[in-house]
Protein backbone atom coordinates (compact mmCIF):
# COMPACT_ATOMS: atom_id res chain seq x y z
CA UNK A 1 0.00 0.00 0.00
CA UNK A 2 1.15 2.98 -1.36
CA UNK A 3 0.44 6.62 1.30
CA UNK A 4 1.24 10.19 0.53
CA UNK A 5 2.41 12.48 3.17
CA UNK A 6 4.12 16.00 3.79
CA UNK A 7 6.17 15.95 6.76
CA UNK A 8 9.48 17.35 8.21
CA UNK A 9 12.35 15.22 9.15
CA UNK A 10 13.16 14.99 12.68
CA UNK A 11 16.29 12.46 12.58
CA UNK A 12 18.07 9.90 10.28
CA UNK A 13 20.48 7.27 10.95
CA UNK A 14 22.35 4.57 9.10
CA UNK A 15 21.06 0.93 9.05
CA UNK A 16 22.03 -2.12 6.84
CA UNK A 17 22.65 -2.21 3.30
CA UNK A 18 23.24 1.21 2.90
CA UNK A 19 19.86 2.16 4.32
CA UNK A 20 18.91 4.77 6.06
CA UNK A 21 16.08 5.29 8.88
CA UNK A 22 14.12 8.22 8.89
CA UNK A 23 12.09 9.59 11.44
CA UNK A 24 9.46 12.00 10.21
CA UNK A 25 6.70 14.22 11.28
CA UNK A 26 3.81 14.02 8.86
CA UNK A 27 0.54 16.04 8.75
CA UNK A 28 -1.68 13.08 7.54
CA UNK A 29 0.15 9.89 10.17
CA UNK A 30 1.78 11.77 12.90
CA UNK A 31 5.66 10.74 13.78
CA UNK A 32 6.36 7.44 11.87
CA UNK A 33 9.86 6.17 10.90
CA UNK A 34 10.59 5.11 7.32
CA UNK A 35 13.59 3.16 5.72
CA UNK A 36 14.92 4.62 2.52
CA UNK A 37 17.62 3.22 0.16
CA UNK A 38 17.83 7.10 -1.13
CA UNK A 39 21.15 8.37 -1.38
CA UNK A 40 21.26 11.72 1.32
CA UNK A 41 24.47 12.56 -0.62
CA UNK A 42 23.00 13.41 -4.65
CA UNK A 43 22.21 15.89 -6.05
CA UNK A 44 18.70 14.77 -6.83
CA UNK A 45 15.21 16.42 -5.16
CA UNK A 46 14.51 13.33 -3.27
CA UNK A 47 17.95 13.73 -1.57
CA UNK A 48 17.12 17.04 -0.72
CA UNK A 49 13.89 15.97 1.22
CA UNK A 50 15.58 13.85 3.66
CA UNK A 51 18.03 16.36 4.91
CA UNK A 52 17.12 18.91 8.40
CA UNK A 53 14.80 21.61 8.11
CA UNK A 54 13.13 20.71 4.79
CA UNK A 55 9.24 20.47 4.31
CA UNK A 56 8.60 18.01 1.57
CA UNK A 57 6.35 15.19 0.33
CA UNK A 58 6.79 12.08 0.49
CA UNK A 59 5.24 8.49 -1.30
CA UNK A 60 6.03 5.96 1.44
CA UNK A 61 5.54 2.21 0.94
CA UNK A 62 2.80 0.65 3.87
CA UNK A 63 3.87 -2.31 4.70
CA UNK A 64 2.91 -4.58 7.79
CA UNK A 65 5.58 -3.89 9.97
CA UNK A 66 7.33 -1.41 8.38
CA UNK A 67 7.51 2.21 6.26
CA UNK A 68 9.19 2.40 2.99
CA UNK A 69 10.34 5.99 1.58
CA UNK A 70 9.67 5.07 -2.33
CA UNK A 71 10.21 8.46 -3.36
CA UNK A 72 10.59 12.52 -1.84
CA UNK A 73 10.06 16.36 -3.55
CA UNK A 74 10.63 19.62 -1.32
CA UNK A 75 7.68 21.49 -0.62
CA UNK A 76 10.27 23.97 1.03
CA UNK A 77 13.97 24.38 2.26
CA UNK A 78 14.38 26.39 5.07
CA UNK A 79 17.95 26.78 4.27
CA UNK A 80 19.12 29.79 5.60
CA UNK A 81 18.58 28.46 9.60
CA UNK A 82 21.71 27.05 8.62
CA UNK A 83 23.75 30.30 7.76
CA UNK A 84 23.31 31.86 11.41
CA UNK A 85 24.50 29.96 14.53
CA UNK A 86 21.77 31.23 16.64
CA UNK A 87 19.01 30.54 14.15
CA UNK A 88 20.91 26.63 13.38
CA UNK A 89 21.23 26.05 17.83
CA UNK A 90 17.23 27.02 17.99
CA UNK A 91 15.93 25.12 15.48
CA UNK A 92 17.92 22.44 16.13
CA UNK A 93 16.34 22.20 19.93
CA UNK A 94 13.11 22.55 18.38
CA UNK A 95 13.67 19.57 16.19
CA UNK A 96 14.90 17.24 19.10
CA UNK A 97 11.99 19.02 21.31
CA UNK A 98 9.14 17.34 18.55
CA UNK A 99 11.08 14.12 18.34
CA UNK A 100 10.74 13.05 22.08
CA UNK A 101 7.13 14.47 22.70
CA UNK A 102 5.39 13.79 19.45
CA UNK A 103 3.99 9.69 20.27
CA UNK A 104 4.35 7.26 16.89
CA UNK A 105 1.62 6.94 14.75
CA UNK A 106 -1.01 9.49 16.10
CA UNK A 107 -1.55 12.82 13.44
CA UNK A 108 -1.59 15.90 15.58
CA UNK A 109 -2.25 18.63 12.54
CA UNK A 110 -2.25 21.95 14.49
CA UNK A 111 1.18 21.08 15.96
CA UNK A 112 2.34 20.22 12.45
CA UNK A 113 1.00 23.20 11.15
CA UNK A 114 2.53 25.25 14.27
CA UNK A 115 5.84 23.43 13.91
CA UNK A 116 5.87 24.58 9.84
CA UNK A 117 5.16 28.18 11.03
CA UNK A 118 7.78 28.40 13.68
CA UNK A 119 9.86 26.57 10.59
CA UNK A 120 9.26 29.68 8.98
CA UNK A 121 9.64 32.62 11.41
CA UNK A 122 12.63 30.81 12.96
CA UNK A 123 14.31 31.04 9.05
CA UNK A 124 13.21 35.04 8.56
CA UNK A 125 13.90 36.02 12.05
CA UNK A 126 16.26 39.11 13.08
CA UNK A 127 15.72 39.10 16.61
CA UNK A 128 16.65 37.02 19.59
CA UNK A 129 15.13 33.05 17.73
CA UNK A 130 15.01 31.95 21.53
CA UNK A 131 12.26 33.38 22.15
CA UNK A 132 10.22 31.89 18.89
CA UNK A 133 11.26 28.68 20.38
CA UNK A 134 9.70 29.81 23.89
CA UNK A 135 6.67 30.84 22.23
CA UNK A 136 6.36 28.03 19.70
CA UNK A 137 6.90 25.24 23.57
CA UNK A 138 4.32 27.13 25.59
CA UNK A 139 1.74 26.65 22.49
CA UNK A 140 2.25 23.41 22.33
CA UNK A 141 1.45 22.52 25.93
CA UNK A 142 -1.66 22.57 26.24
CA UNK A 143 -2.09 20.27 22.63
CA UNK A 144 -0.07 17.63 24.77
CA UNK A 145 -2.08 18.21 27.30
CA UNK A 146 0.02 19.07 30.45
CA UNK A 147 -0.35 23.23 29.71
CA UNK A 148 -0.06 24.91 32.96
CA UNK A 149 -2.70 26.50 35.19
CA UNK A 150 -2.80 30.63 34.90
CA UNK A 151 -6.11 31.61 35.76
CA UNK A 152 -6.08 30.69 39.37
CA UNK A 153 -3.70 29.37 42.45
CA UNK A 154 -3.44 25.61 41.21
CA UNK A 155 -3.13 24.85 45.01
CA UNK A 156 -6.65 26.40 46.21
CA UNK A 157 -8.44 28.29 43.46
CA UNK A 158 -8.16 31.93 44.30
CA UNK A 159 -7.91 33.96 41.77
CA UNK A 160 -4.69 36.61 41.41
CA UNK A 161 -7.31 39.81 41.97
CA UNK A 162 -7.53 38.48 45.48
CA UNK A 163 -4.39 39.57 46.28
CA UNK A 164 -4.04 43.01 44.77
CA UNK A 165 -0.68 43.14 43.42
CA UNK A 166 -1.73 39.36 41.69
CA UNK A 167 0.75 36.37 41.45
CA UNK A 168 4.03 36.61 41.08
CA UNK A 169 5.28 33.00 41.83
CA UNK A 170 4.81 30.44 39.65
CA UNK A 171 4.86 26.08 40.91
CA UNK A 172 6.78 23.97 38.50
CA UNK A 173 5.98 21.34 40.99
CA UNK A 174 2.32 21.92 41.03
CA UNK A 175 1.89 22.72 38.12
CA UNK A 176 1.07 26.95 37.73
CA UNK A 177 0.64 29.68 39.56
CA UNK A 178 0.23 29.67 43.31
CA UNK A 179 -0.64 32.13 45.60
CA UNK A 180 1.50 33.63 48.73
CA UNK A 181 0.27 31.24 51.39
CA UNK A 182 0.09 28.28 48.82
CA UNK A 183 3.77 28.88 48.24
CA UNK A 184 4.92 28.92 52.19
CA UNK A 185 3.12 25.62 52.43
CA UNK A 186 4.58 23.97 49.44
CA UNK A 187 7.83 25.13 50.63
CA UNK A 188 8.06 22.67 53.44
CA UNK A 189 7.38 19.85 50.46
CA UNK A 190 10.81 17.97 49.78
CA UNK A 191 10.02 17.91 45.70
CA UNK A 192 8.43 21.79 45.80
CA UNK A 193 9.93 23.68 42.87
CA UNK A 194 8.75 27.29 43.22
CA UNK A 195 9.92 30.55 40.66
CA UNK A 196 9.71 33.97 41.71
CA UNK A 197 10.41 35.79 38.79
CA UNK A 198 11.01 39.16 38.09
CA UNK A 199 8.51 39.89 35.72
CA UNK A 200 4.62 38.53 35.16
CA UNK A 201 4.44 35.01 34.03
CA UNK A 202 0.85 35.16 33.32
CA UNK A 203 1.52 37.89 30.93
CA UNK A 204 4.24 36.21 29.28
CA UNK A 205 2.94 32.69 28.94
CA UNK A 206 -0.62 34.07 27.82
CA UNK A 207 1.24 36.94 25.74
CA UNK A 208 2.68 33.24 24.01
CA UNK A 209 -0.21 31.51 23.72
CA UNK A 210 -2.08 33.99 21.74
CA UNK A 211 0.19 35.73 19.40
CA UNK A 212 0.84 33.88 16.39
CA UNK A 213 4.28 32.70 16.13
CA UNK A 214 4.74 35.33 13.11
CA UNK A 215 4.43 38.41 16.10
CA UNK A 216 8.25 36.91 17.75
CA UNK A 217 10.11 37.20 14.16
CA UNK A 218 10.65 40.71 15.33
CA UNK A 219 9.90 40.90 18.92
CA UNK A 220 12.14 39.61 21.36
CA UNK A 221 11.89 39.30 25.09
CA UNK A 222 14.68 40.67 27.30
CA UNK A 223 17.39 38.55 27.96
CA UNK A 224 17.25 38.60 31.57
CA UNK A 225 13.25 37.87 31.34
CA UNK A 226 14.49 35.16 28.31
CA UNK A 227 16.70 33.58 30.37
CA UNK A 228 13.92 33.08 33.27
CA UNK A 229 11.35 31.95 31.07
CA UNK A 230 14.10 29.20 29.73
CA UNK A 231 14.60 28.07 33.15
CA UNK A 232 10.98 27.91 33.72
CA UNK A 233 10.15 26.25 31.16
CA UNK A 234 12.96 23.56 31.14
CA UNK A 235 12.44 22.50 34.66
CA UNK A 236 8.61 22.58 33.50
CA UNK A 237 9.00 20.16 30.08
CA UNK A 238 10.89 18.14 32.48
CA UNK A 239 8.80 17.36 35.20
CA UNK A 240 5.75 17.29 32.69
CA UNK A 241 7.19 15.48 29.63
CA UNK A 242 10.18 13.92 30.26
CA UNK A 243 12.14 16.39 27.60
CA UNK A 244 14.77 18.86 28.58
CA UNK A 245 16.24 20.90 25.25
CA UNK A 246 16.85 23.91 26.67
CA UNK A 247 19.88 23.42 29.03
CA UNK A 248 22.68 23.62 26.06
CA UNK A 249 20.86 27.12 24.73
CA UNK A 250 22.80 29.64 25.83
CA UNK A 251 21.20 32.88 26.23
CA UNK A 252 23.38 36.71 25.92
CA UNK A 253 24.72 37.98 28.83
CA UNK A 254 22.77 40.78 30.32
CA UNK A 255 24.78 44.05 29.53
Amino acid sequence: MIISAEGIVLRQRKIANNRRMIVIFTKQYGKLSAGTSINEKSRGKAALALRPFTYAEYDIFKGREAYSINSASVSKSFYSIGEDIDRFMTASAFIEYLDKVLPEGEPMPKLFELSLDFLQSVSVSNSAPETLLYAFMVKTLSMLGVAPELGCCVNCGKHPDAFGGGFKMFSVSGGGIICPDCAEEEKRTPDSLIYKPDFDIIDVFRYFELKPIKTFEKVGLKPEVRREVREILADYTDRYLGVDVLRGIEEPEVK
